[in-house]
């Protein structure tokens, strides 16, 4: 055979650069001389990782290094020591060597490597989990538990309760073992564990306590992928600039136009009956179209307009853009947080609270500190503080800077003062005030530095809200006609500065963004213009209607006093006494923080009703693509969750405003001692123990998802849009924004709003989703509760009760006056959940379940709020009476679950005076000697989270009152 030479280079000059057949591959393949092949990478396993991350086997048998210790040795005193692990700097607390120091990291690296696996492997990873919790400890010997004996809903109740027993086993083991799980994700995990282990219980035997421990993981961690990890690129995104978001078409509205939609005879009726209810729905019967119009521009609300129908839309409230800035609130809370936890990884020794005073006082010092975090988070607080400043100064709301300096700031940061303080030592602040103007400052003789000085005191003692503040050294000396700023430097008077940064930054953010909104919308923030417009075409129906004039005279009265109400409740002064320092107002905010932290442990299991409203307004199918999404952990879910915290939706966690706003804990005093601000932060933590935040965030994130996608595909219907502030020309608006900007995830479309080059646009279609999301999962808004529940004695009585008020308005109105067969089924649905509601508490109480379908049917209707106050008013008839008059007595069925434990006087006066009435017995019983069995319940109800829905069941079990 010859043997041809192979040519370097052709006769034409070509060089071949390779041969035109693939190259030869394979094991019998020869490598180069002198190379070495390479090892052969193992793919990283998802099984492994799935076990490691679920199962208590997974690292039991991890071999523990032994390290000799360093003398001396410490690792946080080079701060490169742990670059980026500053997250879990608490772990390193006890290394003694480098050695550890580094086995310790690789601990972190190995599982975090395996979160990333499970989370990239999808379905697989999902199946791994099952796997895992099939053969873990815990579900092996929970499996060998039995359970109560007896009915359906015993079972139930007993098997959500050893789901809960399992997981929080199984998750302190895990913790131990794993550095970087959180306690947050355990929270998650136990009340996952409750939830899934009761729902499994109720679908039959079919699934096994393993499959049951695995789905629980999957849903604890869908709730736990809910936290914040960006506060000041996440949550402080800035607000929309730009136009009246109430424009358009709405200015060629007619009074027909602003009329709610009928909703059928039922829908009629319903509507008859609430109007006189709240300041809203009175409003919506006006005869003036500019009072419906105000109202419509000031409060949050569900309703179908007829106007809607035709393509007019209802204008965005300066309510909904005002829940907007929440995600300022939210950005300060966390960022201190997270700063906190750098700062104890480097060896601080502060408290939490005393470092959100280090981080004021840098705010007010030019946010300089000597300590690097306390510096760098208060620079980062910086920003906060500039966007809602710039807001307040564009409008004429704050002095430019140089008037702020004038009045002795070196770098601004709000003034709240502590009242208690300036009263109980009122002649120490005053003599403080004289000498400084008088001899320091040396701007006034001592005669008229002691006139200003009273007055000033007077008018920080007198002010409602901390917005005030910002006036009271704008005063008129002795013998002058002229009002001049008096300056007083920080230095002088911080003992009695709020200088908590939370604290102060929260208040400020919700009160001042009151006041930017009110005046963005409406030109100032009194409705000056407005309420003359108001009283004008009053006085146009009087001389076109003569004979009618007493009638509209009361009509134009009553229509004032409800929009004046409606603007004061925005921005936190209605129903204020003139001194909101005084004993009894005090003493009634501390009692309704003491209800709430002794009444409503069970809040998250009553609010199981709250997840029939996404049938109801979204569909049964819509509803449960979205739970899907969540539960699957879908990357569009996360993408649409991270969009969603810049639209202020879903930040219960981080805030509890709507567990706070149900329990009537909003207020816009200061506080004023020790004790009450020891109580707030009670209430907070007794907040995040209810887990009513978690729950709260995955409906709201659901609900917003599917919200966002209805708008975005343009497969809501026109009305719709209407009603959430969308004309056609500005859905065409919105699309035109998406088409350029946004993206489609798994067939959900995410808008990515922040890129959009019209920011006013995307201002309109974040106020959408918020206003849909508070509608969907009820949260009471300003025009939710009637004006007298707005007085300290109304509070009191009122408290818990708003939510039955906005939910009449919200989900029954609205839903009836929209008239789709979801709102009727998704209805008896959420019926269905609340009589399941009422059998899970009853047998955690130990108590019976009436099975009587009259009994289920009359407990659902109670607990799923959709005859709002009208129930509320037959619980009460029912108590009064002894069960002689009401619903119960015409069915046979008795008093309604809710009120069996409540006394007279509680149900009637509120959960205030039921207290107090619980108070005087518990007394009168050990004063003589009577510490029977009764009297013990009663001291077991004042203690703070005795009815927490996951320790409720242990302690019924020694309560003699429950046996």
């Amino acid at each position: 055979m010859p043997v041809y030479a192979t040519p370097e280079e052709l006769n034409n000059g070509f060089t071949p650069a390779g041969n035109v057949l693939e190259a030869p591959s394979g094991f019998d393949v020869p490598l180069p001389e002198g190379t070495n092949p390479a090892p052969q990478q193992d793919e990283p396993s998802v099984w492994g990782a799935a076990f490691r991350q679920n199962n208590l086997l997974g690292q039991m048998f991890r071999p523990a290094k032994q390290f000799e210790p360093v003398e001396g040795y410490n690792p946080y005193v080079d701060k490169n020591e742990l670059h980026g692990y500053e997250q879990w700097g608490s772990a390193f607390a006890d290394s003694r060597s480098p050695e550890e120091t580094a086995w310790l990291k690789q601990q972190i690296d190995d599982e975090n490597e395996d979160r990333r696996v499970l989370s990239e492997a999808g379905g697989e990873g999902v199946l791994a989990s099952i796997a895992a919790g099939v053969v873990d400890p815990v579900t092996v010997a929970s499996m060998f538990i039995p359970g109560a004996q007896g009915g359906t809903v015993a079972r139930i109740a007993s098997q959500a309760a050893i789901g809960a027993a399992a997981t929080a086993a199984s998750e302190v083991a895990l913790n131990n073992q794993q550095i970087t799980r959180t306690w947050g994700e355990s929270a998650s995990h136990v009340a996952a564990g409750a939830l899934m282990s009761g729902v499994f219980a109720a679908a039959g035997a079919a699934l096994s306590p393993s499959v049951r421990t695995a789905a629980t993981r999957e849903v604890a961690d869908a709730l736990d992928n809910m936290s914040i990890t960006s506060a000041t690129d996440t949550a402080a995104a800035s607000l929309p600039e730009g136009g009246s978001v109430g424009a358009a078409r709405i200015s060629e509205a007619t009074l027909e136009d602003l009329t709610p939609a009928a909703g059928g005879p039922v829908g009629k009726l319903a509507r008859k009956a609430g109007s006189y209810l709240t300041p809203f729905t009175r409003l919506m019967e006006s005869p003036s179209k500019t009072s419906r119009r105000t109202a419509l521009e000031l409060a949050e609300n569900n309703y179908t307009l007829r106007g809607n129908a035709r393509g007019i839309e209802t204008p965005i409230a300066a309510e909904t853009r005002v829940r907007g800035w929440r995600r300022e609130e939210a950005a300060v809370v966390v960022t201190n947080k997270q700063a906190y936890s750098q700062y104890k990884a480097a060896g601080g020794d502060l408290s939490f609270s005393q470092f959100r005073e280090e981080v004021g006082n840098a705010m007010r010092s030019g946010d300089v500190h000597a300590n690097p975090v306390v510096q760098e988070v208060a620079q980062a607080m910086r920003t906060v503080v500039n966007r809602v400043k710039v807001a307040q100064q564009k409008l004429g709301l704050l002095p430019p800077d140089e008037e702020l300096k004038a009045i002795g700031q070196e770098s601004y940061f709000p003034r709240v003062y502590k009242i208690g303080k300036i009263v109980n030592e009122r002649d120490k602040f005053r003599d403080m005030l004289v000498d400084w103007w008088s001899r320091g400052e040396k701007t006034m003789s001592r005669e008229e530095a002691e006139i200003t000085a009273d007055a000033t005191i007077n008018k920080i003692v007198g002010a409602k809200i901390p917005q005030d503040f910002a006036n009271v050294f704008m005063v008129k000396a002795a013998g002058s006609t002229r009002s001049r700023t008096l300056s007083v430097p920080d230095r002088l008077m911080k003992d009695y500065l709020e200088s908590d940064a939370n604290y102060v930054l929260q208040r400020h953010i919700r009160e001042a963004s009151a006041e930017v909104e009110l005046t963005r919308a409406f030109g100032n923030k009194s409705l000056e213009k407005q309420l003359k417009d108001i009283q004008d075409e009053y006085d146009a129906l009087m001389r076109q209607n003569p004979k009618d004039q007493a009638k509209l005279a009361k009509a134009r009265d009553n229509d004032i006093r409800d929009i004046t109400a409606l603007r004061d409740r925005l921005a936190g002064t209605y129903g204020m006494p003139d001194d909101p320092s005084s004993f009894f107002v005090r003493a009634g905010a501390f009692l309704r923080s003491a209800n709430f932290v002794t009444k409503l442990g069970g809040m998250t299991v009553s609010a199981i009703p709250d997840l029939a409203r996404g049938v109801m307004v979204n569909g049964f199918g819509n509803t449960m693509r979205g739970y899907s999404a969540l539960i699957t952990r879908s990357p569009a879910f996360k993408a649409s969750r991270a969009e969603q915290l810049k639209m202020a939706v879903g930040l219960e966690t981080i805030l509890h405003t709507r567990a706070r706003t149900m329990g009537d804990l909003v207020d816009s005093s200061a506080r004023t001692t020790a004790v009450e601000a020891g109580m707030e932060r009670v209430t907070d933590a007794f907040g995040k123990l209810t887990l009513m935040g978690h729950f709260d965030d995955m409906n709201k994130s659901v609900n917003g998802m599917i919200t966002s996608d209805g708008i975005l595909s343009g497969s809501f219907a026109g009305r719709r849009l209407a009603k959430l502030g969308i004309n056609d020309n500005m859905a065409a608006r919105i699309r035109s924004e998406f088409e350029k900007h946004g993206e489609v995830i798994n067939g959900w479309h995410i808008g990515n709003f922040e890129k959009w080059d019209d920011q006013h646009v995307a201002g309109v279609f974040q106020s959408a989703v918020l206003k849909d999301v508070n509608n969907t999962v009820i949260t009471p808004g300003i025009g939710d509760t009637p004006l007298w529940a707005s007085t300290p004695l109304g509070k009191t009585i009122f408290q818990f009760k708003s939510f039955a008020t906005a939910s009449y308005n919200r989900a029954t109105l609205g839903g009836l006056q929209e008239g789709t067969g979801q709102f009727y089924y998704g209805t008896a649905f959420q019926i269905g959940l609340g009589a399941l509601t009422y059998a899970l508490k009853q047998s955690a109480n130990g108590k019976e379940v009436d099975w009587s379908p009259q009994k289920l049917v009359i407990e659902g209707i109670d607990r799923s709020g959709i005859l709002g106050p009208l129930m509320e008013y037959n619980n009460m008839a029912e108590k009064a009476s002894g069960g002689m008059v009401g619903l119960g007595a015409l069915l046979g069925t008795g008093t309604q679950s809710r009120y069996a434990s409540r006394g007279f006087i509680g149900s009637a006066l509120g959960p205030t005076f039921g207290l107090l009435d619980t108070i005087t017995d518990v007394t009168a019983g050990v004063l003589n000697g009577d510490a029977g069995d009764r009297v013990l319940h009663n001291v077991r109800t004042l203690l703070p989270g005795n009815n927490l829905f996951w320790i409720a069941p242990l302690i019924n079990q020694v309560d003699p009152g429950m046996r």
